[in-house]
């Protein structure tokens, strides 16, 4: 009799545990890195780097990456972020562009698998029919459980926005029931419809909606960090970083809660 009573407190105390850690709370940055450059084109690949190791978030998403191009100095820029902050790193080829690619990076303190150059409408250039990528990878976290982590560089004409949030609503709901978290330079202001028809889905983090663009008296929103409206728990904090001038843009910083 003891030892189910001992065995009944064990699986209790077990299953207490597991309640309590259901949710999980990751920080996240989303940052339009304008090719590690600050608007005055002057390189901030490093900077950017340690900016991102003083916060020390969970996840980061980055749009406008360099890999060996000329006009950031043959700089391979997501292995440069890896080796500053520690944490692993994915990058996406949009295209072929100056000697070496220009993309979309992933930097993510837990380890990445499954990671996905998802192809999605760009306008024509010169002609020329382009896609462009949609990056994302499994983050899995200590205790076993995943995530799908993206990021994403919307067109800026309004056409394009809208099969563009369409293609990535459709790409993002591969994954079943795991949280998704996508982050992006959108080009859009909340009320545009293209935002609103990724809220089908996801859920804003950033109830303020702080400006963060140009990097200077910000006067639009068009960078955000969503989760997957089925998974938010709760958005503990999220704003502007506007003291951080390393590129043309301001990053934007979330804390959310999610559940499994």
């Amino acid at each position: 009799m003891k030892k189910l009573c001992l065995l009944i407190f064990i699986c209790g105390f077990a299953l207490g545990v597991n309640a309590q850690t259901k949710n999980e709370t990751l920080e996240v940055i989303s940052y339009n890195i304008h090719h590690g450059a600050n608007k005055d084109e002057v390189l901030t690949i490093d900077k950017v780097g340690e900016f991102l190791k003083k916060y020390k978030v969970d996840l980061v998403g980055l749009q406008e990456v360099d890999s060996l191009c000329n006009r950031s100095g043959k700089t391979d820029q997501m292995k440069v972020l890896a080796e500053i902050t520690g944490m692993h790193a994915a990058f996406g080829r949009h295209f072929p562009y100056d000697g070496g690619s220009y993309g979309l990076g992933l930097l993510s303190a837990f380890p990445l698998s499954d990671i996905r150059n998802d192809r999605i409408t760009s306008k024509s250039v010169d002609g020329e029919k382009r896609s462009l990528a949609l990056l994302s990878a499994i983050a899995t976290l200590p205790d076993g459980r995943k995530i799908r982590f993206a990021t994403v560089h919307f067109a800026l004409d309004q056409p394009t926005r809208m099969l563009q949030a369409e293609e990535v609503l459709e790409f993002l709901k591969e994954d079943g029931s795991i949280p998704v978290i996508l982050t992006g330079d959108l080009n859009a202001k909340p009320d545009n419809e293209a935002i609103e028809l990724l809220q089908l889905d996801f859920s804003l983090t950033d109830a303020k909606l702080g400006n963060t663009f140009p990097v200077y008296e910000a006067d639009r929103k068009i960078d955000y960090i969503m989760v997957s409206s089925k998974n938010l728990h709760s958005v503990k904090g999220a704003k502007v970083l506007d003291k951080e001038d390393h590129s043309d843009h301001l990053p934007l910083w979330s804390a959310v809660e999610l559940k499994f």
